[in-house]
């Protein structure tokens, strides 16, 4: 019998009771108090001993209280006195006594002679069959019964009874007295229940499943239900429906199942009153639970809410006064009507704004209710919302917002709220953003924002391309003449560089700047102290040409330090542009992957634009490969309408790849989408034209192509732009007229740039040397194109090395130097296949042909050398920086002397040097080489570091 699953670990407890019984058959009436948590198995235990009570012979009464019947009078005994097997005479003589005590009930107790007949009812019967009396949940039987059942124990002397009684856990027994008078009898003994053992709940579990699988889940089970016994079973039953589908699955949902959480319901209806809406309070309230919190919430008496508390820990509900898993707090709050839990939750939100909580968990009752708030209710979901942005989470920020503009009736305070909502949906998904445009731009005119998030809204406009709304609405708060703060004059120096930067058409149309009344202290320790204006100075000084190390570095502590939120956009653009125009690809490269790594959920409408800007610096890295892939995915992250006018920037850098890669008919594809009109007023139709200008260029459309890179250079200097790091409009307007034989044109163009390149190293005078090359006579060709070679592998920016080598090759060819010709276009070969340059490499094998010399091909060796190159590219990691250096000028053919000259350094150490090349890389000649080490640079140690 003991077997019985519902008897685990209860075999010492009914041996106990038995003894009991055992004890009122021999003539010796006895009594037995089972105490026990909520559904820890009292009931069962009670019903195992009824079961073998009446085998032994006895006759068993069993009566149950009932929270319900707790006021009627004599409800238990009338349940028992109903089942004794007396005669006619007997049953008649009962009931009359019931009737006549039901009539006789006082306000205290019943008259003695009466309880005294009512009981010698059953003594009567006990000298025929002994009897066994089982009352379930005695705590809620009536005081009449409990007087009736008191008034019996204490006469059951040499009577054949046995009384069993059980009752729940509790920190203060509602019928002190009774309890009292009850364990003060001697043949009176208690039984405590407790939870499950862990062995006991593997035991429990071993009922239902494997041996080895009980044991894997039981401590799982163990934490979740405390050992409560119900629960157990509840997670049982629904472990065996989830079998039925998939044995392997059935773990992962613990707790998530229908019988579990009929289980949890059942444990609180079947607990005192308030344990029910102790729980739900608890539920509601979460971390901030408190005894006094709840005790206001649910109008309760702290010290009350905390004897619930306790029998809800007995009961294995809850844990250090929370509930165990979350599954019990959602089977919790499933149990509770709509109405009532909205009630609480707003109760809630109310008490916890009186205490000072944190907002965060004010905003999730204010959410919870689904009812407008209070009118302080605004700020706080603003707040939490702005927070939430910063912290990532991009469903709390969303449902506060909505929710705070849903609650609002203000209407300063909406249109503030909806400039919020904006902006969090332009961070979350940049599309869905514009429908609240025409309420902004109307708020703003009727005077319903202020000078702040007016200028936000200027910004919005400007994202999605709506310039001229933009103009007009900056121009109309900056006559307005008033004075502003400096947060706002922040936000006013960052759209005024916006539009001359990014939109520098329009610019012309805004007179007002200057007479916007802007109290700004503009100190370099000011500048720095602000990323706005930091980020803002850096690009200025770079279009400005006055750019120096530390602005660069400027800029990177930006990048670094910046959160990514829909109101610092505009500093990141200006902080990587920054780098971009300044010629730092590297580092614009990586400040922009690590800004790419933090953009989480909350952030998803900054990557299309973040992607974009990370294809430009791919293009003129000349990562074909790359630019191509974050160029696509930034076009297929956000809609192409939802783009404005920004979509020239993805564009042009599309473009420009499907060109170098020889994807002509990709090209021409995009071409035939349509752009706005108005893109050629901003600094996205530059470097749309000048891809279209280069397209058309490979695609032997000389003159639209010189039209376009005109048309280009007009608009720079028009909004001066006009710097070669920005869009190098010139030197590809002479490679137009070097093509059609006009190099009178061509050098104009070239000596112009030139005297507009700032000062060293960089990729902008990597492509001017090498044009100027072109234009010189063929004696002083070497000299320049190795300047330019030098320039482009400071920069990494390897399709333009590839062709800077491969002009050196050529001009070595005419030369002479036949040797060096070759290694020359075999690196600018291995350089254009690496980032699939196609005609590059169609040209360079072209070039050989004519020479009677193929680098492509196969059975050419220089072939076989590019790829045996490419084999060992990866073991240059581990070549020591000097010897980088001197196997880098190796690998562009020149030799020991020169390298020697270049470094500083004997021929002696540089023959060294090559001797440990060799081996590391396993080749033995120069030509071996791979061709990364074409691109090792001084410059770029920052990056390594």
């Amino acid at each position: 019998m003991t077997g019985r699953p519902d008897l685990i670990e209860r075999t010492e407890e009914l041996l106990v009771l038995n003894s009991i019984t055992t004890a009122a058959l021999q003539g010796a009436g006895s009594v037995g108090l089972v105490v026990g948590p909520v559904a820890s198995g009292k009931s069962v235990l009670l019903s195992a001993l009824g079961e073998q009570a009446g085998a032994a012979g006895a006759t068993v009464l069993r009566a149950t209280g009932a929270q319900a019947e707790a006021g009627t009078p004599l409800s238990i005994v009338g349940q028992l006195l109903h089942q004794a097997p007396l005669d006619a005479d007997g049953a008649v003589r009962t009931r009359h006594l019931l009737a006549v005590a039901a009539r006789a009930t006082g306000p205290d107790q019943l008259p003695a002679d009466l309880v005294q007949a009512l009981c010698g009812v059953l003594f009567d019967l006990s000298k025929t069959i002994p009897l066994l009396i089982c009352v379930d949940d005695a705590h809620h039987a009536d005081p009449f019964s409990l007087q009736w059942l008191l008034f019996l124990i204490r006469r059951l002397g040499t009577a054949r009874i046995a009384v069993v009684l059980t009752e729940r856990t509790a920190r203060q027994h509602p019928r002190p007295a009774f309890h009292a008078e009850l364990l003060r009898q001697p043949h009176c003994r208690r039984i405590m229940l407790g939870p499950l053992s862990h062995e006991g709940v593997v035991h429990l579990l071993g009922t239902r499943l494997e041996t080895e699988r009980a044991a894997e889940l039981a401590p799982r089970v163990d934490a979740l239900t405390g050992g409560n016994p119900l629960l157990v079973h509840g997670l049982l039953e629904d472990l065996r429906s989830s079998t039925r589908h998939s044995l392997d699955q059935y773990p992962a949902g613990l707790g998530d199942g229908f019988a579990f959480s009929q289980a949890v319901v059942s444990c609180l209806h079947r607990s005192e009153p308030a344990a029910l809406a102790v729980a739900r309070g608890i539920a509601v309230l979460g971390d901030q639970a408190s005894d006094h919190l709840l005790g206001q919430l649910l109008g309760l008496f702290p010290s009350l809410v905390a004897g619930v508390i306790d029998g809800l820990h007995s009961a294995g509900l809850l844990e250090d006064g929370r509930f165990r898993h979350p599954a019990v707090r959602t089977a919790v709050l499933h149990d509770t009507d709509a109405a009532e839990l909205s009630a609480l939750h707003t109760q809630a939100a109310r008490l916890l704004y009186g205490q000072g909580a944190p907002e965060r968990a004010i905003a999730e009752q204010l959410l919870a209710s689904d009812r407008p708030g209070e009118g302080w209710s605004t700020r706080v979901l603003c707040d939490v919302a702005r927070q939430a942005l910063f912290d990532g989470d991009a469903d709390l920020a969303r449902r506060s917002v909505e929710h705070a503009h849903r609650g609002c009736t203000d209407p300063r305070e909406r249109a503030k709220v909806l400039t919020l909502l904006a902006g969090v949906e332009w961070q979350l998904q940049p599309g869905s953003a514009t429908r609240h445009l025409p309420m902004l731009t109307a708020a703003l005119r009727a005077g319903e924002l202020d000078d702040r998030d007016s200028v936000v809204v200027v910004k919005y406009l400007l994202r999605h391309g709506r310039i001229t709304e933009a103009t007009h609405l900056l121009e109309h708060l900056l006559t307005l003449g008033r004075p502003i703060d400096a947060r706002t004059a922040s936000e006013v120096q960052t759209v005024k560089l916006q539009f001359s930067s990014s939109y520098p058409g329009a610019l012309a149309e805004l007179r007002p700047f200057g007479s916007c009344n802007v109290n700004q202290d503009r100190t370099p320790a000011a500048v720095r102290a602000d990323p706005q204006l930091q980020a803002a100075a850096a690009l200025d000084e770079v279009l400005s040409g006055r750019a120096d190390e530390n602005t660069f570095l400027g800029a990177e502590q930006v990048l670094r330090s910046i959160g990514l939120t829909y109101r610092h956009w505009e500093q990141v653009e200006f902080a990587l542009l920054a780098l971009v125009y300044g010629d730092q690809l590297e580092r614009a490269a990586f400040c922009c992957e690590q800004l790419l790594g933090r953009v989480g959920r909350a952030a998803e409408g900054i990557r299309p634009p973040l992607l974009a800007l990370r294809g430009l610096i791919a293009v003129r890295q000349g990562r074909l490969v790359d630019a191509e892939r974050y160029a696509t995915s930034a076009l297929e992250q956000l809609p192409w309408n939802a783009w404005g006018v920004n979509i020239g920037l993805p564009l042009a850098t599309l473009l420009m790849t499907y060109t170098l890669m020889g994807k002509y008919e990709d090209a021409a594809q995009l071409l035939n989408r349509p752009v706005p009109q108005a893109i050629y007023q901003t600094r996205y139709g530059m470097h749309y034209l000048f891809a279209r200008g280069e397209f058309r260029l490979a695609t032997n459309h000389p003159h639209a192509a010189l039209d376009d890179f005109l048309i280009c250079g007009e608009m720079m200097q028009d909004w001066d732009l006009d710097l070669p790091s920005v869009v190098s409009w010139r030197s590809a307007a002479a490679r137009v007229h070097l093509q059609m034989g006009n190099h009178q044109q061509a050098k104009v163009l070239i000596d112009e740039q030139t005297k507009r390149l700032q000062p060293g190293p960089s990729r902008s005078r990597g492509l001017t040397m090498r044009l100027s090359a072109a234009v010189a006579e063929l004696k002083y060709r070497p000299s320049l194109l190795r300047q330019a070679v030098d320039d482009l592998q400071r920069c990494g920016s390897r399709v333009e090395l590839a062709l800077a080598l491969a002009d050196l090759g050529y001009a070595h060819q005419n030369l002479g130097d036949h040797k060096r010709s070759r290694i020359m276009m075999s690196r600018a070969w291995q350089l254009a296949k690496e980032q699939s340059a196609e005609p590059i490499q169609r040209g360079l094998s072209s070039m050989f042909s004519e020479l009677r010399e193929e680098v492509a091909p196969a059975p050419a060796t220089e072939v076989a050398t590019a790829e045996a190159a490419g084999s060992t590219a990866s073991a240059t990691d581990g070549l020591s920086d000097a010897e980088r250096r001197v196997a880098g000028l190796a690998a562009l053919g020149h030799s020991n002397r020169e390298i020697a000259r270049e470094l500083f350094i004997t021929v002696s150490t540089v023959e060294q040097h090559l001797t440990r090349v060799y081996r590391k890389l396993k080749v033995t000649r120069r030509s071996d080489l791979p061709s990364d080490l074409c691109l090792v640079t001084s410059g770029s140690a920052w990056y390594a570091s």
